[in-house]
């Protein structure tokens, strides 16, 4: 079968099963250039992000957008200029004219030249609307822009402090099973002195079990991390590489703003919004624009050229003759009735522009509501921060002292193994805390719009 004779799938019920002609001439390959990554270098955040903003395709389908966007906005200032074109004609034919009572048989050749100008003098704003309706696309599609930029900082800052949280769970997991050793250590040496029982041998080695199963639980999701931040990056996760650690980064232990001036913040520079506003003055200009419908327009038009002609009558001998052609024309078109065209049109504008206008309305909502929620959680963040390192101190200083008493006889083995799972939770709390908070002024700088200027800068200013 010939690609271009491929029909749809025979069954309902099966696959399609293309034929290796039809994958090569209808499918081609599109090359997707994979970034380089130094293993050696411990890449920052805005380096990170640097190279997402760099390689990841969305920003690039944006900006394609926005381009295009631009080419619309100069396509409708065109409709302000002339049109100047240029023709050439050669026509043959053979006519036969009526001349009195008889049919002249006439073989004519011609050939003509000309240039022909056309311009719209008056149009009472249509144009104009079209354009500004087109400059208010074109600031959107910019801010939509700059918001995938912002959507791309953010995905890029929480994989990374997803992947600093889980190598945090990791090394806390490696030192829990370090502990779980130690402990069925000297379980075993209590037994061998006789001052312990097997049951207490056999909880101690379960628990060294249980520490290495969380070890290795850590180990996956830590991978799992790191491919999320390799995809977000436009990497391949199976090239590895290194990032800043997260005893390296600043934790904040306060928030700079009320959340009355996150809100408002939000309102003033979050770019969807500002894309979802221009839209309405997008809508509105169409509104003129169909408006403008009811308005006459006054065009010119102008022609020039040349004409060269040879001709034969029959029972004459032939002729050539050429001659300088113009014309010109000052036209007023109004249209009187179009079926209530242009009153349809104006409702469907209008339609459109409320509906531009209820969309901003639910988009500030919106952002109200979820910079409220990213706040409180900055705020939660930072409190549970304080919490889980008293936590941790409290736990590791118990745990100590529940080990030398257990050395000295005078705890259990119980009690010991509590304490040590008690120290495991305020590690991996501590660890989560920490990021937590990160991820939290993240998220917010995200949802006020902050991010977009005050991210992490890496090589680029």
């Amino acid at each position: 079968m010939q690609a271009w004779s491929q029909h749809a799938p025979s069954l309902p019920n099966a696959p399609w099963q293309p034929t290796t002609t039809v994958l090569k001439k209808y499918v081609p390959i599109v090359t997707h250039d994979e970034v380089k990554m130094d293993a050696a270098d411990a890449y920052t955040l805005g380096q990170l992000i640097d190279i997402a903003e760099s390689n990841n395709p969305t920003t690039r389908e944006s900006w394609n957008h926005a381009k295009a966007s631009a080419a619309a906005v100069g396509i409708a200032k065109s409709e302000l200029y002339p049109t100047l074109f240029a023709f050439a004609t050669g026509k043959n034919y053979n006519l036969p004219p009526l001349l009195y009572n008889t049919f002249v048989v006439q073989d004519i050749g011609l050939f003509a030249t000309a240039v022909h100008l056309d311009y719209t003098l008056i149009d009472f704003g249509t144009r104009r609307s079209e354009i500004t309706a087109a400059q208010a696309k074109l600031v959107a599609a910019n801010l939509s822009f700059n918001d995938t930029h912002l959507q791309l900082i953010q995905q890029v800052s929480q994989a990374y402090y997803a992947l600093l949280n889980a190598r945090g769970l990791r090394a806390a997991a490696e030192v829990n099973l370090t502990d779980a050793k130690a402990l069925e250590e000297a379980a075993q040496e209590r037994r061998d002195n006789g001052l312990a029982t097997l049951p207490d041998l056999l909880e101690a080695r379960a628990e060294r079990e249980k520490a290495n199963y969380d070890l290795q639980s850590a180990i996956g999701a830590e991978k799992t991390a790191f491919g999320d931040l390799a995809t977000a990056i436009a990497a391949q996760p199976v090239h590895a590489f290194k990032v800043q650690g997260l005893d390296d980064l600043h934790i904040p232990n306060a928030l700079d703003q009320s959340v009355e001036d996150a809100i408002a913040n939000a309102y003033k520079q979050r770019p969807d919004l500002l894309a979802e506003k221009a839209k309405v003055k997008a809508a509105h200009a169409e509104v003129t624009r169909y408006t403008s419908a009811y308005f006459p327009t006054l065009s010119f038009e102008a022609e020039g050229g040349w004409v060269r002609a040879w001709g034969q009558q029959k029972t004459y001998p032939g002729t050539y003759a050429q001659t300088r052609t113009y014309e010109t024309a000052l036209s007023l078109k109004w249209t009187i009735f179009d079926g209530l065209r242009r009153e349809n049109r104006i409702s469907q504008a209008k339609a459109e522009e409320a509906e531009a206008k209820n969309a901003v309305h639910e988009r500030e909502d919106q952002i109200g509501e979820r910079v409220w929620a990213s706040y409180q959680e900055a705020v939660t963040a930072l409190e549970q921060r304080k919490a889980a390192a008293s936590l941790l101190a409290a736990s590791a200083e118990s745990h100590s002292a529940s080990v030398e008493s257990y050395k000295d006889g005078v705890r259990n083995l119980l009690d010991v193994l509590n304490a040590e799972r008690d120290l495991a939770r305020a590690r991996a709390l501590d660890v989560t805390a920490r990021t937590r908070v990160l991820q939290s002024f993240t998220g917010l700088a995200f949802r006020t719009g902050d991010l977009l200027a005050q991210h992490p800068k890496g090589n680029t200013p």
